[in-house]
């Protein structure tokens, strides 16, 4: 019982206030109790809108799938490997999570501003004959997500790592499977319910960021978050930022739902 009216009290109440600010009607800063769907009507009505959409998702998946890949090569190193340098990369993985999102992003913008290291090492190297103008490209923003977002797919890599048996893999080796014929026939089917949370959990969490979008992509790159930002400080329209908070909300709960079932299916063929 205290855990649901926790739950309750911090998720669903939100939630429902959140509903309903989506579909009352505004006369300035003052709410009504007229109904409507207006909010919604105008969001998929317009094309930028469907295009912050579509450019917030793709971004997520990108960083999303970024991060379970290298969460799942940084995880079999921490877990199998005896190497003594195991220390150093798991105090580089926990290293971001004892600064705040904004400090980090703000590291990045160091990096990747006109005169930072990244174009200077380009310079220096030859490749490029003038700065490249990281900031506010997508490509800024999503280096930054997976800096942000790395940890938590890697620890959720690690306890799946953890609970694959070694023995299994020294049967394969003996059998005369390779490493690698080892690690896809093996570990991958063991670890793919993991690997699907990983990415589930780093793909909500891109689905909603929104410093580290509003920093790196400089004004010129729009996310959902960002958009809601915009709606309630600049334009003030409260109804169609709770609708696209609505909307985050939504694609969050289809993208968990359609893994959970597939996780639950991957589960049922091990």
């Amino acid at each position: 019982m205290p855990a649901t009216v926790w739950v309750l009290a911090v998720f669903a109440v939100p939630t429902m206030i959140l509903l309903a600010s989506s579909v009352l009607t505004y006369d300035g800063a003052k709410v009504t109790t007229h109904l409507t769907l207006e909010h919604y009507a105008d969001l998929f009505g317009d094309s930028y809108f469907r295009s912050v959409l579509w450019d917030t998702i793709w971004t997520s998946v990108v960083v999303g799938l970024a991060c379970t890949a290298m969460g799942l090569l940084v995880a079999h190193f921490l877990v199998r490997s005896r190497s003594r340098l195991r220390t150093l990369v798991l105090l580089i993985v926990v290293s971001p999570l004892v600064s705040s999102v904004v400090v980090r992003t703000y590291g990045w913008l160091v990096l990747l501003q006109d005169d930072g290291l990244l174009n200077k090492i380009l310079l220096w190297a030859g490749v490029t004959d003038a700065p490249v103008a990281f900031i506010g490209t997508w490509f800024a923003v999503i280096v930054g997500l997976v800096h942000v977002l790395l940890p938590f797919a890697v620890f959720t890599a690690m306890s799946s790592v953890q609970g694959v048996d070694p023995a299994l893999e020294r049967a394969s080796r003996d059998l005369g499977a390779g490493p690698v014929r080892t690690f896809f026939r093996i570990t991958l089917p063991l670890i793919r319910p993991g690997l699907i949370s990983g990415f589930m959990l780093t793909f909500a969490i891109s689905l909603g960021a929104f410093a580290t979008a509003a920093v790196l992509g400089g004004g010129r790159v729009q996310t959902l978050a960002t958009l809601v930002r915009y709606r309630v400080v600049v334009s003030l329209e409260w109804g169609q930022a709770a609708a696209v908070a609505v909307v985050i909300l939504v694609v969050s709960a289809i993208t968990v739902s359609a893994l959970l079932w597939a996780g639950n299916q991957s589960r049922k063929g091990i």
